[in-house]
C-alpha cells in the first residue's frame, strides 16, 4: 500500500510536514482540529504538497528529510508541485537584483501593505517601515481592523516605491519598485519592540532622537509592533 508525505500551510503561515496512507482522511482531521497538536493551534490549514512513496518506512524517512529542510527549501519543493513560486516578471529587462530591491525598501517614504480581510476580501493601507536584515517592522495600534486582519491572515504583500520622475517630454515615468511577500507576526517582547521603534525613528526622524527615551517610555504600552519575515522579494525599474 502506498504512503504519502505531505505539507500543510497553517493559518499563521508556517509549514507542517507529516505522512499518512490516506491524505484526505488525515487532512480532514487536521482541518477539524483533531490532527497534530501543532496544527490544532494554527487553524485553518490547507494542503500545499504531497508526495507518494512505496511504504511507511520510506514515508518516515522522507518526512524526516523534509523536516530538516529550511523554509526556503520547503517552498522550493512546494513550488515544483503547485506553482507557489512568484510569477516571473513579464518585462525581464526591467527586473533589478534582490540587493537593489532591498535598497528600494530602505529608501521608500512609506510602503503599501496588502492583506486579506476578515471576510476574505482584499484590504490594504500605507505603513511606515524599517528593515533589519530580511525582517521589516512597522508600528500600529494594539487593536483595529489592520490588527484583526493580520492575526487571522498573516500572509502579506508589501509594495515599496523608490525614486520616481515624470518625464514631461514623453508619456512615461521613470521609477523603481520592490514587492515583498512574507508572514507578519506581532512583536510582544518589550526589548524587540523598543529596538524596532528605535530603528523606525532613526530612519524617519533622526534629528529628534534626543527625545526618544521619553517618548518610548510614555507610549510603549499602547503601541503595537509587527514584523514581516520576508520569504521572497522582487524589484523592477525604468531608469
Amino acid at each position: 500500500m502506498a504512503w504519502y508525505v505531505y505539507m500543510l500551510r497553517c493559518g499563521d503561515g508556517s509549514l507542517y510536514t507529516g505522512c499518512t496512507d490516506r491524505v484526505s482522511r488525515r487532512l480532514a482531521a487536521h482541518q477539524s482540529g483533531k490532527g497534530a497538536k501543532y496544527t490544532r493551534s494554527r487553524l485553518p490549514v490547507s494542503l500545499v504538497y504531497q508526495e507518494e512513496v512505496p511504504d511507511k518506512p520510506a514515508a518516515l524517512r522522507r518526512e524526516a528529510a523534509i523536516k530538516r529542510l529550511t523554509r526556503p527549501q520547503k517552498l522550493k519543493l512546494i513550488e515544483g508541485k503547485d506553482g507557489y513560486k512568484m510569477r516571473e516578471m513579464r518585462r525581464k529587462e526591467r527586473q533589478i537584483t534582490e540587493e537593489e530591491a532591498w535598497t528600494v525598501v530602505d529608501k521608500c517614504e512609506y510602503a503599501f501593505l496588502a492583506m486579506t480581510a476578515e471576510d476574505g476580501t482584499p484590504y490594504g493601507l500605507p505603513v511606515t517601515i524599517v528593515r533589519e536584515g530580511r525582517n521589516i517592522y512597522f508600528h500600529s495600534a494594539l487593536e483595529g481592523r489592520k490588527v484583526e486582519c493580520l492575526r487571522q491572515h498573516p500572509q502579506v504583500c508589501l509594495t515599496c516605491v523608490g525614486d520616481t520622475a515624470i518625464q514631461q517630454d514623453r508619456f512615461t515615468t521613470l521609477y523603481e519598485s520592490a514587492v515583498a511577500f512574507g508572514v507578519a507576526a506581532e512583536v510582544t517582547e518589550d526589548g524587540e519592540k523598543v529596538e524596532a521603534l528605535r530603528l523606525l525613528c532613526l530612519r524617519h526622524t533622526p534629528d529628534n532622537m534626543a527625545d526618544f527615551e521619553r517618548a518610548v517610555n510614555a507610549s510603549l504600552a499602547r503601541t503595537g509592533i509587527w514584523k514581516i519575515s520576508v520569504e521572497e522579494i522582487t524589484g523592477k525599474a525604468k531608469r
